[in-house]
């Protein structure tokens, strides 16, 4: 009859309005929380029905409540968050570097340098000087000491990153343990018909957290779960995840599965950052500093041997640094105990600074690879700068676009408590008119029953 059709049709009408109030006041409720996204009900007309080649309404329903996302927006923010954490960590990376040569300083290496140099001209004037002897040595004790600075510096910088990466890689283990539980929980929820959108937030933060150690592969499954491989290594999907571990070889740092060792290549993140700065950078630089000492100390030994010290009787020279090993310089231990052992002279005579003088020129001759030890120094602090000031543009660049796609992203999904509170009132006045309607039917079913 008519009346129970009203009140089928009102009653449905309230539960639905009751319902999508709900929604609207669990937004309300999260607008201060970054991680959620704003839901809303989807509603829908019921079925129509049919009697009699009579055809009438049946009210209305609410299908679902989902997620107010655009996941183009989001996986963009991902591949952003990538690159914005490789430039910003190797930015901080390359500063720590920079602060190792103390350049432009009377502390850096070319000033020492220049510092050793000059004590050599300074001794052709007056070989015999034992002030100026001892000068040369001392110079030579500062530029030596500098030089193990820079190569402990490099060390210290290399080790903090490791035990860094170590975190980082105990970190990725615990985002990928947490994702595989809940995109179980998700897999479980959808299977039963129940809502998973507070499931799906929490799957998100944890990927967008990912996507900042390390570049990654994002793949959405059908059952709003997701699958997802970390430098074309498999990580994680609803039914396992990858244990990764620290590898370490021959002086190259990785992060590799535990069951299989495959090596996930890092390119991107903060964790691609680090092992690009201890595997690249340093070793480079390192590379390009021990070339210049190798040729100072080549250059220096072959020069003083052929001198002659200030001994009576004077001697031949011996090799005024001991050998490099790419990590310590050092006199040796025959100047610094006699300082009459510099070979200043170049024919024996008290008088003669010849090798001084030939000593302090390898400052200006084209010793290295066609061009003078500090002109290749110099190259070498405006390279570790120039690599720096990349950095920060790119990570100032990256951080624009970032912003620029999260306002996107806000637009969609933040909560707007204005929004949200017109809705609950819109929604609140049709529930009341629901319930007038019912109240309405009750009326009019008394009235015909007391008409009987």
């Amino acid at each position: 009859m008519a009346l129970s059709r009203l009140f089928d049709i009102s009653q449905r009408s309230m539960v639905t309005y009751q319902r999508s109030m709900d929604v609207a006041s669990n937004n309300i409720a999260n607008a201060g929380n970054p991680d959620y996204r704003r839901q809303r009900a989807i509603v829908s007309t019921e079925k129509t029905q049919q009697n009699a080649g009579i055809t009438w309404g049946s009210g209305i329903k609410i299908d679902d409540v989902q997620r107010v996302r655009n996941s183009l927006t989001e996986n963009q923010i991902i591949n952003n968050n990538q690159s914005k954490s490789f430039f910003e960590r190797s930015s901080v990376l390359l500063g720590q570097i920079e602060n190792i040569y103390t350049e432009p300083s009377e502390l850096g290496l070319s000033s020492m340098l220049g510092q050793f140099l000059s004590s050599w001209s300074e001794l052709s004037a007056n070989p015999t000087s034992s002030a100026l002897r001892g000068s040369v040595a001392y110079s030579a004790q500062n530029l030596a000491a500098k030089v193990n600075e820079v190569n402990e510096g490099f060390q210290i910088v290399k080790s903090s990153i490791y035990y860094e990466f170590q975190d980082k890689v105990a970190e990725v283990n615990d985002i990928l343990s947490s994702l595989q539980s809940v995109n179980r929980q998700i897999s479980e929820a959808k299977a039963i018909g129940q809502n998973a959108n507070d499931l799906m937030d929490k799957r998100d933060t944890f990927v967008d957290n990912l996507s900042k150690l390390v570049n990654i592969t994002v793949n959405y499954e059908s059952d709003e779960t997701v699958s997802i491989s970390i430098g074309g290594v498999f990580a994680v999907n609803k039914g396992s995840f990858t244990k990764f571990e620290v590898s370490n070889t021959e002086g190259n740092i990785a992060m590799v599965s535990q069951n299989g060792g495959k090596v996930a290549k890092l390119t991107k993140g903060e964790m691609g950052a680090l092992i690009d700065t201890f595997t690249k950078k340093i070793p480079a630089y390192q590379e390009k500093l021990n070339s210049i000492v190798n040729q100072l100390v080549e250059s220096v030994n072959d020069i003083h041997k052929t001198g002659y010290t200030n001994g009576n009787p004077p001697t031949m020279g011996s090799s005024f640094f001991e050998g490099y090993d790419g990590r310590e310089l050092k006199v040796s231990a025959n100047i610094l105990n006699d300082y009459n052992n510099i070979a200043a002279s170049g024919d024996g005579t008290s008088g003669n600074g010849d090798i001084a003088i030939k000593i302090f020129e390898i400052g200006e001759a084209n010793v290295l690879n066609g061009a003078k030890l500090i002109d290749v120094y110099s190259t070498l602090i405006s390279e570790v700068g120039s690599q720096k000031q990349n950095a920060d543009r790119m990570n100032e660049a990256s951080s624009m676009v970032l912003e620029q796609l999260n306002n996107q992203k806000d637009s969609y999904s933040a909560v707007s408590i204005d929004e949200e509170m017109m809705n609950v009132m819109k929604y609140q006045k049709a529930y009341e008119a629901s319930a007038k309607l019912i109240s309405m039917a009750d009326e009019m079913l008394d009235t015909l029953i007391n008409m009987v």
